[in-house]
């Protein structure tokens, strides 16, 4: 799989730096000399902006036409950026395990820091934040072994971060498919009880963390989840191979993660969690059995599951298997008092799993699986296993138990931000964020250091243009996120922390989570602002196998088969990476982008190895409003389409929402207008046009936050309730529906609340359609 990962760890990297450029770009690009590579370039083309094409009008002034988005600062660019870099980054980063809390974590971050100071960018520092995390007992810790690979200590042993303490025994065990919330339901609808008993789902189709919640919502005492053969190997049965012999998981492979549904540290809810006293930049490793008690330090169970029988010999499952040595335990300082500064909420007051939960190999699953008894499940819940799939919730065999028993440590300790910084030399005050999380549960070859591997060589090569006399025009912004599998806390801290500043200030934000899982066709994910720029990009970065009969990386996207994401370009951001603060919170122009397989070849839910050891106009922005009038349109019509005649029923018109939509569309014409007929932009001029165009995604979000959900304040933009990795259009309209739609008695106040939200949704379109309009005539 890594040398998949190698191969391919190239494409779509040049796509990420020409999206990067375009939006920082500079107007004085004659100073810049090209290297011998780019020297063809005509000398008239290296003195223009690189935004524009010269085209005088009669009175000699210069009318952009936005042909040439690049100029020899982009042909640098390409020239200069290495796929052999890039594939010397993945294997430095994939030497070890690298998780959140861990001493090798810093290591890499405190590395990173020095490569890019020597690189050659302006600024680098590391931003620490004390936050909670989730960690194994390393005192009763399970074993995911590698055939043929010795264990390797920088990797923890299988767990799912903030599941709780807890041990359960019980001869009730209920199959509930992949534990989405239709899926309880039809549990339910079967007449099999979940309220009090042990759970056991499938991964796959949705976020782990909602599939823990919605066990919770039915009150279920525990949950177990498996990676199925179905999605992660699903020719198991007919002998087909799997890691290292193809990227299908093995049957020891366990998928870690965490289960929490609220971005961001637990313990500091809407601020940062600042440390006043920054650690040292290395400290040594505490042992979890020698620390000292501390109100802010829960000891809990590492996550284990056993299930012998009440008075059978033979074990009915057993995982927990101790490895030869003892894994390194976390690298912090002790967890800090209250003198950080910063209140902690108190463990039982957060948003945070209540019920254990545990991961399995779908090897020992199939132990589990073939010993429960009751109706076969329908044909669409069977899984890949030659066993019968059988609802539960009695086991077949009489006084046979299953015990779940779980060991997890929670501590507050710190994770590191590595941020650079290119300062921009006409706008250094605005902002182009490019970012990616860097720590990972295991080795990450995928998920996240295909992606880091880029961020470096992009860094590397943005240092050479630097050496020759090129700069930016606004600031370009390098973040390397600590803790982002534990929930994006890096990121999260960070927006918290320089909340005033972004709101204003933040031009864009670019998110490469894992770069690449296959190489057949990217997924572009962005809010509507960007889309313009991301088509512009791709149209000047070379196709990534030209033997395709492609010659851009646009033919590529445009023409190739797109299974996963049939439109060029949507909306479906989701919580499903470390964007969610930028767009969720402030609101602002977000992309994620991600290499993907051909879906129609292969089926699957998540990449079978994930989470296993086995893995200008002259200065104007290039933004159109026209790409959020669609954007607009498309959330009324599927409003309309999916709860249009209820309500009508209940008196509710949209009719409003179309009105508000409307003036916007008429504002951003008037806008484009404008700025196509402009002949000379003065300085000033420029900074307000590209003002109200930084603003208008803002416009969305709201102190109050979204319905259910405050502290996600953006309410055009968001995540579905029951799956964190799907994304919603008018998030808090959706909420406020669905619980009015599934309201069983007294549900007028739901009902006021579906219309409340809908108001609120008017206030903030109508608050971009006054951004838009020419400030004179506001």
């Amino acid at each position: 799989m890594v040398a998949r990962v190698l191969q391919g760890v190239g494409v779509g990297a040049l796509m990420v730096a020409a999206l990067s450029l375009l939006l920082a770009l500079n107007l004085n690009l004659g100073s810049f000399t090209p290297s011998p590579a780019s020297a063809e370039i005509s000398c008239s083309s290296s003195r223009r902006s690189p935004l524009t094409t010269v085209e005088e009008d009669a009175l000699g002034r210069v009318k952009p036409s936005g042909d040439d988005y690049f100029g020899t600062a982009g042909e640098e660019l390409i020239n200069e950026m290495k796929a052999d870099n890039m594939e010397k980054n993945l294997r430095y980063l994939t030497s070890q395990g690298h998780m959140a809390g861990t001493k090798q974590d810093l290591e890499q971050a405190e590395y990173l820091k020095k490569l890019w100071l020597e690189q050659g960018l302006d600024q680098v520092f590391l931003q620490p934040y004390t936050v909670q995390l989730s960690h194994p007992d390393l005192s009763k810790p399970n074993k995911d072994p590698l055939d043929g690979v010795d264990y390797d200590d920088s990797i923890p042993p299988a767990f799912l971060a903030f599941s709780p303490a807890g041990t359960i025994v019980t001869n009730e065990l209920v199959y509930v498919n992949y534990g989405l919330y239709e899926d309880f339901e039809a549990v339910e609808a079967a007449g099999i009880k979940v309220k009090g008993r042990l759970v056991i789902a499938k991964f796959g189709q949705g976020f782990r963390g909602d599939k823990v919640q919605n066990a919770e919502r039915f009150n279920a005492s525990g949950i177990i989840i498996y990676t199925d053969p179905s999605d992660y190997h699903p020719d198991l049965e007919q002998g087909g191979a799997a890691y290292p012999n193809s990227f299908w998981l093995p049957e020891s492979g366990i998928q870690r993660g965490s289960i929490v549904w609220h971005d961001g540290d637990p313990t500091t809810p809407l601020y940062p969690a600042l440390v006043t006293t920054p650690p040292a930049a290395v400290t040594p490793p505490f042992n979890t059995a020698t620390l000292p008690p501390s109100s802010n330090t829960e000891t809990t169970p590492s996550s284990t599951v056993a299930t012998p029988p009440a008075t059978v010999a033979t074990p009915l499952a057993t995982v927990a298997t101790p490895p030869a040595t003892v894994a390194t335990p976390p690298a912090t300082v002790t967890p800090p008092s209250t003198t950080d500064g910063m209140y902690r909420v108190p463990d039982e007051q957060t948003d945070t799993p209540r019920i254990p939960a545990h991961t399995l190999s779908y090897n020992d699953a199939r132990k589990l699986l073939v010993n429960i008894g009751g109706e076969e499940v329908p044909p669409a819940w069977r899984g890949g296993l030659n066993i019968t799939y059988r609802m539960g919730p009695q086991l077949v065999r009489p006084g046979w138990t299953v015990k779940l028993e779980v060991h997890n440590i929670k501590h507050l300790v710190p994770t590191y931000n590595v941020i650079g910084v290119i300062h921009g030399s006409e706008e250094p005050d605005r902002y182009v964020i490019y970012g990616n999380h860097r720590d990972s549960w295991t080795f990450g070859s995928c998920d996240p250091s295909s992606a880091t591997a880029v961020q470096m060589e992009m860094v590397r090569a943005y240092g050479q243009l630097l050496r020759n006399g090129w700069r930016p025009r606004r600031s370009m912004v390098f973040g390397s996120w600590g803790a982002g599998e534990y929930g994006f806390f890096g990121p999260w801290e960070w927006v918290e922390e320089y909340l005033k500043v972004f709101e204003m200030r933040a031009v864009a934000h670019l998110n490469v989570d894992l770069a690449i899982i296959g190489t057949y066709n990217m997924l572009i994910s962005a809010t509507p602002l960007l889309h313009k720029i991301i088509k512009e990009a791709t149209k000047r970065t070379p196709a990534p196998d030209p033997s395709l009969g492609y010659t851009t990386l646009w033919e590529h996207w445009s023409q190739r088969l797109r299974a996963a994401s049939p439109d060029l370009l949507d909306y479906n951001l989701a919580s499903l990476s470390e964007h969610s603060p930028f767009y969720q919170h402030i609101g602002v122009p977000t992309s994620y982008m991600v290499w993907e397989i051909n879906f129609e070849e292969y089926n699957w839910s998540d990449y079978p190895l994930y989470h296993t050891t086995y893995e200008d106009f002259d200065a104007i922005l290039p933004m159109d409003p026209d790409d959020e009038t669609v954007m607009l349109r498309k959330m009324v019509a599927d409003l309309k389409a999916e709860y249009g005649d209820t309500l009508q029923e209940k008196g509710i018109s949209l009719a409003h929402l179309d009105t508000v939509v409307n003036r916007f569309d008429e504002v951003a014409k008037t806008f484009i207008t404008h700025v196509n007929n402009l002949t000379d932009v003065p300085l000033l001029l420029a900074r307000q046009l590209n003002d109200q165009l930084l603003l208008l995604e803002k416009c969305y979000t709201n102190e109050a936050g979204s319905y259910l959900r405050p502290h996600v304040k953006n309410l055009m933009f968001g995540t579905s309730n029951f799956n964190q990795y799907e994304g919603w259009l008018a998030p808090g309209v959706r909420d406020a529906l669905w619980e009015a739609t599934h309201c069983q008695e007294s549900c007028d106040h739901h009902w006021q609340v579906v219309q409340h939200q809908l108001s609120l949704l008017q206030y903030v379109i109508n608050s971009a359609v006054l951004t838009m309009k020419d400030i004179r005539y506001i």
